[in-house]
């Protein structure tokens, strides 16, 4: 060791251990740092980590606060300062205010200030009373308040600051005796250097909600955006929705862009700059605050809440200037129904100023389409009071353009009004009024009218000073006070010689001359009224007078007058004598009306007084008598009437073995209570007496006794044939409040049990059928169907309906001793949500009374069953369920045919498909048929319907006899319908004798442009823009085939027909014919000669009235063979003849009608025969045939003569016996009629003709050349 001491080393040493006591020495300060540190740590972890720590600085912090003026407290304290605290029973108490929370929750992240960010993850005040204290002393002065300096002391902040969800529960604010609930505030918010941020504000203090979001710029002129939307939850018009709003805020505190847009109670939209120079007060810049607004509302279209019918179109709104000055113009478009006849169509403008308590109106304006215009100026003031001072003029041209009502005759034109309001009402002091209508101009009916007046009250008197209004002749002037203790002093006169100067329709004269006084509980009257010759149309009152006169204390007021005429209907009635009595004082008086007339009679007698609020009296007793009966009022009744409540015992009239009674009470001018009765009513009151009679005389049957019948009738009737017997009973209760419906509770029954119902039909004798059935149809005959049980009641009760109606009828079978029985009842309920349910039940034993539901069938018989469900809603309902008919028969005489077994069945499962399925015979055939119907309650409703059959008789009458077996589909909607299948016709029978009148057609191309309501429509014609339906387009294809056993007869010709057609028609367009009818075996027999049909043919190539035609008919005489050749349409026929070997027309001709040449012929019957013939067949040589036959009978003229109507055409032959004297006769070609006329020219100018026929005559012509 020594060795290694005394090395050369050894002098660096002292370096080393320097450098060791710097590192000792640097480690001694860092231990000694890290200890302070770890102590620090240790200390603040102590006092804000730990619950004792963090209790020992809420002590601390408390006595720090508390102080002679102010004091904090709380009850408990939980958590610590580093995750969070909750505090309960806070209290903070200074001369200022008083606040206390139930409980202070807070919790936040501490290591969230690691990143640059402190989180108040959450903040929670439950229960927060805030009271603040009153105080009458003035505020101490503050220095001025400089936010920037503020705010700059401590922004912008190191770190962020990050509130999550800081929410207020429970807040109750209370200054005096206000006090303000905030049930809820909660936000989100967000602060960084300089920008504060809150996401979300959410306000809730019932009924206002308020939600926001706020971005702010902490730095003069502190730059905003904010939104908010708000609402209100109460109604606060009626008929209006709950308030709410939208507000968009941009700009800064000293300027903001404002729009706001407000909905229901109305829509506005408002927009516009309001400068508040909020930022320069903030600062010190300002000593006050001076608001300015700059904005324009707009308002939509709506009506003014509760005024239905006021709609204002269109308003535009601009406010400007501070509140001390505020200007306000206004633009509107109004229209006003101030009643169901009375329409105000304006334009309003508004000249407004707010200056504090006064308002200051310029220009109120009033214009009407009609140029009409009020002008409306003054001034309000409220600062002590309130005081009104308003001036106005109207002018308008056309008045009466705003009544819809008033008649054409009234012409008021001119109008023009000036005028002053004032009204003024000081603190404890009364009312003080006056109106003053300075001059009132127009033209009335061509005459001036003027006028002028004033109404004036005090406080304690009421004065209507000099009303005059005069117009031509007629003048009337009024002039009347109530003074102090009700005391009255009036007079008034009218003085109308000409009434037609006021209304032109109605002429007379009319006087009055009335005084007033006394006091208003016992007024004296003196009145003198008389009226002479008043007219208006058709009625007329000769002479009327009223006088009032005070008699012994007790007025007395009488009308009287007689033989005014009345028109009623068609008729003018005589009301012979009028009389009408009032006598006595307001609160004792009686009344009485006596009319006389030619109608009928009436007695009413009445008393009673004024009480408080209203009158109270009786009915004493009331006759009415009329042709519809005589009711007399069984007992005195009374009857009171005031502002809450309006009752009238039960009061009952009785008409012989009927009784009605009513009686009722509403109260507060909404609660009703009322009944009602009519019993023993006879259901014969309904009949027409004619009907009655017709019974008697046909059955025997007699409903009541003669006196009865005139006694009960009513001004409405069943229709003639049918008739009525029994009596009803009907009851009716009514509940509730009348303000609306459903608020009513209401029940009714009726009851018309032990009825019968009479029928007139027509019956057909048994041995008759075919043709002399439809004949005979006129013999009457009476069926009577008997309701043992017939009942009906309605129930509303909190908005929801209930019916129900119960059916029990019998008809007795005058064949046998069955009696057929029937069943029906209903039971249908409405619920206040619109939604149904109920059900229908069919049970009939016989249907034999649809035979009176129409007179074209008879021997109607079968079983009717079902039971339908309602369901669904008045929206849709839904019908389940299903009536059948079972074992049904009727006869149709003027068809000859019995239609029987008929099964039918109506089902339905839902509110899309009702389905119907069924089956009938007829003769030998049978048919089936069924159908669908979808959507039957709404309007995209559809059907289908499906009838196949075969050999089903339709027609089996001595003239014709015809069967059917069809199969066809009929489906359709609103839009339109379609048809298809096929109709096979196996066999027709038809035997045609006669022509009816509808033979002769109307042209085919007659179009009717306008067809009378009650006119016939026109055969064969077509209406203008109408379908084959009417409106309803029609479209198909169907194609009809003749059987084999198709025969026609009739006018000669024998024919056995077959052949195919295919129809189709499109929507709104002539139905298109195609296809072949053929002539199998037949023949035509003419002027007693037969042809045989050797070929027939109907060709249709579109038109379904003009077939082309090729017919070939021949006759064979002796070696001779002829014939006619037929072709060219229906319309147009061309014929040309033919024959083997080959001869002249005429001689084809005259060999077909008379089997001999044209040579042979020497009878001017066959000449006749032939002329006939050449035009019946519209042969194209007729001209070349009739000149033989003119040549050889040796005439001079041989003509047709067609003047008229084709059944007017008549053969003319003619021979002159001289050459001054001609002979003509006439036979008609399709009459049996024929004339001889004698013509005898005298010389060029002058003819004498005498003609003998149907009627004679003799006429003498003279001509006169020009």
């Amino acid at each position: 060791m020594s060795a290694q001491n005394t090395s050369p080393q050894s002098p660096a040493r002292p370096e080393r251990s320097a450098g060791r006591r710097l590192i000792r020495w640097l480690w001694r300060v860092l231990a000694a740092t890290s200890l302070v540190i770890v102590l620090a740590l240790a200390t603040v972890t102590g006092l804000l980590g730990t619950v004792s720590g963090t209790e020992w600085l809420l002590t601390r912090a408390t006595n720090l606060l508390n102080t002679e003026s102010r004091q904090f407290s709380y009850d408990r304290s939980q958590g610590t300062f580093l995750r969070g605290l909750n505090l309960q029973g806070v209290r903070w108490i200074d001369d200022s205010m008083d606040v206390r929370a139930a409980q202070l929750h807070s919790r936040w992240n501490p290591m969230t200030l690691l990143e640059g960010t402190f989180n108040l993850e959450s903040l929670r005040l439950t229960g927060l009373q805030l009271t603040l204290a009153e105080s009458d002393a003035p505020p101490e002065p503050a220095p001025p308040l400089v936010l920037d300096d503020i705010l700059d002391s401590f922004l912008p902040l190191p770190i962020a600051i990050d509130i999550y969800n800081a929410r207020f529960d429970g807040i109750r604010i209370q200054s005096g005796d206000t006090s303000v609930a905030i049930n809820l505030l909660a936000f989100s918010a967000h602060l960084q250097g300089r920008q504060l941020s809150i996401d979300s504000l959410e306000l809730d203090s019932p009924p206002a909600h308020l939600e926001a979001a706020l971005n702010l710029t902490l730095e003069q002129p502190y730059p905003v955006e904010a939104t908010a939307k708000w609402h209100y939850d109460e109604v606060l018009l009626e008929n209006t929705q709950p308030p709410s709003g939208e507000l968009t805020l941009t700009g800064n505190l000293d300027r903001l862009q404002l729009e706001h847009s407000l909905r229901g109670i109305a829509s506005v939209l408002s927009e516009g700059e309001v400068t508040l120079e909020l930022a320069r007060f903030l600062n010190a810049q300002a000593e006050v605050i001076d608001p300015r607004v700059d904005l324009e509302h707009t308002l939509e279209p709506m009506q003014v809440p509760g005024m239905d019918s006021y709609d204002i179109r269109a308003l535009r709104l601009r406010t400007q200037g501070s509140p001390d000055d505020l200007g306000l113009f206004a633009a509107a478009q109004i229209n006003a129904e101030i009643s169901a006849d009375v329409a105000l169509e304006a334009d309003m403008n508004v000249r407004a100023y707010l200056r504090g308590s006064t308002l200051d109106i310029d220009e109120l304006a009033l214009r009407s389409t009609n140029d009409g215009r009020l002008l409306i100026a003054g001034e309000v003031d409220w600062s002590q009071g309130v005081q009104v001072t308003l001036d106005y003029s109207i002018t308008d041209p056309t008045p009466t353009s705003y009544i819809a009502s008033i008649p054409e005759s009234i012409r008021l034109r001119e109008l023009a009004s000036q005028g002053s309001l004032s009204l003024s009402q000081a603190e404890n002091e009364s009312l003080q009024l006056q109106f003053m209508m300075a001059e009132l101009s127009a033209n009335l009916n061509d005459f001036d009218l003027n006028g002028s007046g004033g109404l004036r009250f005090d406080g304690d008197e009421w004065h209507v000073q000099d009303l005059a209004i005069a117009t031509g002749e007629n003048s009337l002037r009024l002039d009347a006070r109530v003074e102090p203790e009700q005391s009255i002093r009036a007079t008034a006169t009218v003085d109308a010689p000409s009434l037609a100067a006021i209304y032109p329709d109605l002429d007379g004269r009319l006087q009055v001359d009335a005084q007033v006084s006394g006091t208003v509980s016992e007024p004296v009257i003196e009145l003198d009224a008389s009226a002479s010759n008043v007219r208006y149309g058709e009625y007329l009152i000769p002479e009327m007078t009223i006088t009032g006169q005070n008699r012994g204390g007790m007025n007395e007021i009488e009308m009287q007058t007689g033989n005014i005429r009345v028109p009623v209907g068609e008729s003018v009635e005589t009301v012979e004598s009028l009389q009408l009595r009032l006598r006595g004082a307001p609160d004792a008086h009686s009344l009485l009306l006596l009319v006389q007339s030619s109608l009928g009679s009436a007695r009413i007698n009445a008393d009673g007084g004024t009480i408080s609020n209203g009158w109270q009296g009786r009915l004493l007793n009331s006759e009415i008598s009329s042709e519809f009966g005589s009711w007399a009022q069984q007992q005195s009744t009374s009857i009171v009437a005031q502002s809450e409540r309006v009752s009238m015992a039960e009061t009952c009239w009785v008409m012989r073995d009927t009784r009605l009674c009513l009686d009722g009470e509403l109260s507060g001018g909404e609660q009703l209570d009322a009944n009602a009765r009519l019993e023993n009513y006879p259901l014969s009151a309904l009949n027409l007496p004619a009907t009655e009679r017709s019974l008697q005389q046909i059955g025997g049957i007699e409903l009541h006794d003669e006196s009865e019948a005139e006694r009960y009738r009513l001004p409405f009737s069943l229709p003639p044939d049918l008739a009525l017997a029994g009596r009803v009973n009907v009851s009716a209760q009514v509940a509730g409040l009348i303000s609306s419906i459903d608020q009513l509770d209401i029940q009714a029954e009726i009851d018309a049990s032990g009825g019968s119902f009479y029928f007139i039909g027509q019956t057909v004798p048994e041995d008759l059928e075919g043709a002399d059935a439809a004949a005979a149809l006129a013999e009457p005959e009476v069926s009577q169907f008997r309701w043992p049980v017939l009942t009906g009641s309605a129930r509303l009760q909190n908005g929801d309906w209930q019916l129900d109606s119960l059916l029990r009828f019998t008809q007795e079978d005058p064949d046998s001793s069955a009696v057929i029985q029937g069943t029906a009842t209903t039971s249908v309920g409405l619920a206040a949500d619109r939604s149904l349910s109920g059900n229908l039940q069919l049970d009939f034993d016989d249907i034999a009374w649809a035979a009176a539901l129409a007179p074209q069938i008879s021997e109607v018989s079968g079983q009717l069953t079902g039971r339908m469900n309602l369901q669904g809603s008045m929206d849709a309902p839904v019908l389940v369920g299903d009536i059948d008919l079972t074992g049904a028969s009727v006869a149709v005489p003027i068809l000859g045919i019995q239609i029987a077994a008929i099964d039918a069945t109506l089902s339905s499962r839902d509110n899309s498909l009702v389905e119907l399925n069924g089956y009938a015979e007829s003769g030998a055939g049978s048919l089936n048929f069924g159908g669908q119907l979808r959507n039957p309650f709404d309007e995209r409703r559809e059907f289908s319907l499906q009838v196949a059959g075969s050999n089903f008789t339709v027609a089996d009458l001595p003239d014709i006899q015809a069967a059917i077996s069809p199969e066809i589909r009929l489906q359709g909607n609103l839009e339109g319908i379609e048809l298809s299948g096929q109709l096979f016709i196996p066999s027709v029978d038809a035997r045609i004798n006669t022509l009816p009148e509808s033979a002769v057609d109307v042209s085919s191309d007659t179009i009717v442009i306008n067809q009378p309501a009650s006119g016939e429509p026109v055969r064969n014609a077509a209406i203008a823009d109408t379908g084959l339906l009417g409106n309803t387009p029609v479209s198909g294809e169907i194609t009809i085939t003749l059987g084999d056993d198709v025969r026609i007869s009739g006018f000669g010709l024998n024919a056995q027909v077959s052949g195919e057609l295919d129809i189709t028609q499109r929507p709104n367009a002539t139905p298109l014919t195609y296809g072949e009818l053929e002539v199998v075996q037949g023949s035509f027999e003419t002027y007693g000669r037969v042809l045989t049909i050797e070929q027939g043919k109907l060709l249709f190539m579109g038109s379904y009235d003009n077939p082309a035609i090729d017919i070939r008919a021949v006759r064979q005489v002796e070696n001779m063979r002829v014939g006619v050749q037929m072709n060219g349409t229906i319309q147009n026929i061309r014929s040309d003849l033919f024959s083997t070997p080959s001869l002249s027309d005429g001689d084809i001709l005259a060999v077909m009608i008379t089997g001999r040449p044209m040579s042979e012929i020497g009878t001017e019957q066959d000449g006749n025969a032939l002329v006939g013939a050449a035009t019946s067949l519209g042969i194209n040589q007729t001209q070349g045939i009739v000149t033989q036959i003119q040549d050889q009978l040796g005439l001079d003229t041989l003509s047709i003569d067609s003047r008229g109507d084709v059944s007017d055409s008549s053969l003319m032959l003619g021979k002159y016996i001289t050459p001054r004297i001609f002979v003509r006769y006439a036979v008609g070609l399709f009459e049996t009629e024929s004339s001889l006329a004698i013509e005898y020219t005298v010389n060029d100018r002058v003819k004498l003709e005498a003609t003998s026929g149907q009627s004679q005559s003799i006429d003498l012509t003279y001509t006169v050349e020009q």
